[in-house]
């Protein structure tokens, strides 16, 4: 199951209009900043300069997939994202969202992956570390909403540990069986779906009651296996 890492509040109140009638048009979301200086170019630049370098975000491309996959794949070793192959990035590149500097130096990520119009989910959203607490991750969430919001999405879901930012964007808390789809396509094939330690929350009409295979977050006990003695 996904986490979501932007751990930064957003830079100012957000006010969302999610499920309401807004301009279906998709925009990037630019942070004004005091004129100054351009910086050497540098691979990585230090967390200083992103107070002074502007912000936005904007539709992922094939060439952003190497700088995806390596992001995300910093985040998995302890499960804080699922592991997507490269293959699979780029198979599904026109879902991602980047953030980036005005200079185009990547900052961060995240993905709208759509069920059907009754429910969409954010996935593998993280920023680079250095990027806390400059707005990156809260422009990743504001750009994905007005993506939803323009395709008709009628509810969009996540699964994190951090449910106090997504609270700043008027996410709730929900039950995760609610979102039938997600359970079935990652829950019943994640190791931790009987211990899972993450919140489930949504923004929008919450999808009608489906009914799941029964007792599916029950460990199975087999009485053909044979138990070792230690």
């Amino acid at each position: 199951m996904a986490l979501s890492l932007v751990i930064e509040p957003p830079s100012q109140s957000f006010s969302s209009n999610f499920n309401h009638k807004a301009t279906p048009s998709f925009s990037p979301h630019l942070v004004s900043t005091p004129p100054v200086t351009p910086p050497q170019p540098r691979s990585t630049p230090p967390r200083s300069e992103f107070k002074t370098n502007a912000m936005c975000t904007r539709r992922a491309e094939l060439q952003d997939a190497h700088a995806i996959h390596q992001l995300i794949k910093s985040f998995c070793h302890d499960g804080t994202l699922l592991a997507r192959s490269y293959a699979e990035i780029c198979a599904n590149i026109r879902t991602f969202t980047v953030v980036e500097t005005e200079t185009h130096q990547f900052l961060g990520c995240a993905a709208l992956h759509v069920y059907g119009q009754h429910l969409a989910e954010i996935r593998s959203i993280a920023v680079r570390p250095e990027t806390k607490g400059h707005g990156a991750g809260g422009l990743l969430v504001q750009a994905i909403l007005s993506r939803a919001e323009a395709e008709g999405i009628q509810c969009v879901c996540l699964f994190t540990r951090i449910p106090t930012f997504f609270e700043h964007f008027h996410f709730h808390v929900a039950e995760r069986l609610t979102f039938r789809d997600k359970v079935l396509k990652d829950c019943t094939h994640c190791a931790r779906r009987n211990a899972c330690d993450e919140i489930a929350m949504a923004i929008g009409e919450l999808p009608e009651p489906r009914d799941l295979p029964k007792n599916l977050f029950q460990t199975q006990y087999h009485s053909d296996l044979v138990q070792l003695q230690l």
